[in-house]
């Protein structure tokens, strides 16, 4: 019966369900720590900085790895009728990939202060040392992760999206459980070990789904195959990539930790409340299509891929933009819902609604960069993403620094050079990929139609605004969001439907 169902609508609502679960782990973390007053202010600053470099760890040594050369060789593998090399190839990296970030880990825990120095500069005394503690604990996640990641892309190999659409939501059941059980004792270092807690659970739950594609685990550890020779030149320049992104997020850290208390929480939790229309839409259907760019790329013409990732990317924008909208026009309400409570007062509200509304510029880059990205991946094309993303890199890391310290914006200056960078980077790609396929990827006239819906959905949302109550129970606040979401959803299907936009069809039918 799942076969049934579409690969993008499985891993939408699995993506939704996520971020609904992140915004009760947000919401709890605000209501128990704040942002920017009471007592041990400095404790969510804290946090969020010492994921950085775990973070980095895992995204440039595992996700950057796999994303760039696992799944495309592994599916030419499996389209070859080599399954036994397929698995020998998904042991063999495995393996290696463990060893390194064993490796790798051990020395990052034994010189976390120094790490620490470069994503919390600015930090000083308990601060700077509940940093430290706090990512030598986090450190434990990216080995998980290595596992999680060989298993994740192996049922994307396949197709098999069910399994690997739980981990997130039982990752943040994790650091939920650590922030109701273990916060009030052991305050956010208890949050911290529920990361690990999350990490062990989405592992664990993948494990049926080895059964389902057929696993073989063979006991092979050779760096000399020709196979992970060919994923190693691969995995090089997208690990350069991934690195400019991920300096880029480590600068605006550190920029942020030299900015009033709370400026590192409150670009957290902007990145976040975006980073729900975000992995709903663009992270799924990128996904979704990823096998499949992997094997029309090795077709004898492009028509196949063109037709597909132009496919894609029309129902990204069909969604991204009117979430984006929506979201834009209902962002003090989103926050006020969600974040408001306990030590998160009304001011860090204020600074967050500007943060978020900046971010929100962007979207649609960041929704479409990961397909256009992958595009280039499933022809084994590592060095066009990452020199799009060193001038974007550069334009959000001299933006944030201009603006946040120069010009003295604070946090709000971070969030807008980091959506100029963002913009700039989807713009090369697209050229870039459109040059490639010698026709442009986009029907201007299908995505004007698009905007005009979601312009229109904007205006209704601005008449009925102030109609709707909004009353000051949580419960009627709730309610009143609820509604007008509606209303925006009504509003924008209505439009799409008499302009005669064809995603609005093709949105859920399986390819």
């Amino acid at each position: 019966m799942l076969k049934r169902i579409p690969a993008t609508l499985i891993l939408a609502v699995s993506a939704l369900l996520s971020r609904l679960l992140g915004l009760i782990r947000d919401h709890l973390l605000a209501r128990s720590f704040g942002a920017s007053s009471g007592e041990g202010i400095y404790n969510l600053d804290a946090y969020y900085a010492a994921f950085r470099i775990p973070d980095l760890l895992y995204n440039l040594l595992i996700f950057g790895a796999i994303s760039a050369a696992f799944i495309p060789i592994f599916t030419q593998y499996k389209k070859s009728d080599e399954l036994k090399k397929a698995w020998e190839f998904a042991s063999n990296m495995m393996h290696l990939m463990l060893i390194f970030i064993l490796i790798v880990s051990g020395v990052a825990y034994l010189f976390a202060p120094q790490l620490a120095l470069l994503v919390a500069g600015g930090f000083e005394g308990e601060a700077f040392d509940l940093t430290v503690r706090l990512m030598r604990i986090m450190l434990l996640s990216p080995i998980i992760f290595s596992f999680s990641a060989i298993f994740i892309s192996i049922q994307d190999s396949f197709k098999v999206f069910f399994w690997r659409s739980l981990a997130p939501l039982f990752y943040n059941l994790g650091i939920i459980f650590g922030v109701i059980y273990f916060a009030q004792d052991f305050g956010v270092v208890g949050v911290t070990w529920g990361v690990i807690i999350g990490a062990l659970m989405q592992l664990i739950v993948q494990l049926p789904a080895l059964k389902t594609v057929g696993y073989k685990h063979v006991w092979l550890l050779d760096s000399a195959r020709s196979d992970v020779r060919k994923a190693f030149k691969l995995i090089v320049p997208r690990v350069v990539g991934l690195s400019l992104t991920q300096i880029t997020l480590i600068i605006n850290t550190l920029i942020a930790s030299f900015l009033v208390t709370g400026s590192i929480t409150i670009f957290y939790f902007a990145d976040n409340l975006q980073a729900v229309p975000l992995g709903i839409i663009g992270i799924s259907f990128a996904i979704a299509s990823f096998a499949t760019l992997s094997e029309l790329a090795m077709e004898k013409t492009s028509k196949g891929f063109v037709t597909e990732i132009s496919r894609v990317a029309h129902q990204v924008l069909f969604l991204i933009i009117p979430a984006t909208l929506g979201m834009f026009f209902l962002r003090a309400k989103i926050i006020d819902v969600i974040l408001v409570a306990g030590k998160f007062t009304a001011s860090d509200a204020a600074i967050l609604e500007a943060v978020l509304g900046f971010l929100l510029i962007s979207l649609f880059a960041q929704s479409l960069i990961p397909l256009f990205s992958r595009g280039f991946y499933a022809y084994h094309n590592t060095k066009t993403p990452v020199a799009t993303a060193v001038l974007g890199s550069l334009v959000s890391i001299v933006g944030s620094y201009l603006l946040a310290i120069v010009y003295g914006m604070g946090v709000v200056g971070i969030g807008i050079a980091f959506s100029a960078g963002a913009i700039l980077n989807f713009v090369l790609l697209y050229i870039l990929m459109s040059n490639k396929c010698k026709e442009w990827i986009f029907d201007w006239l299908n995505v004007f139609k698009i905007i005009i819906s979601g312009a229109f959905m904007y205006g209704v949302l601005y008449v009925v605004g102030d109609y709707v109550n909004y009353g000051a129970r949580l419960i009627d606040r709730m309610g009143g969001l609820a509604l007008l979401t509606l209303i925006g959803m009504i509003s924008y299907f209505l439009a799409a439907y008499i302009l005669k936009i064809p995603e609005l069809r093709m949105i859920t039918r399986r390819k």
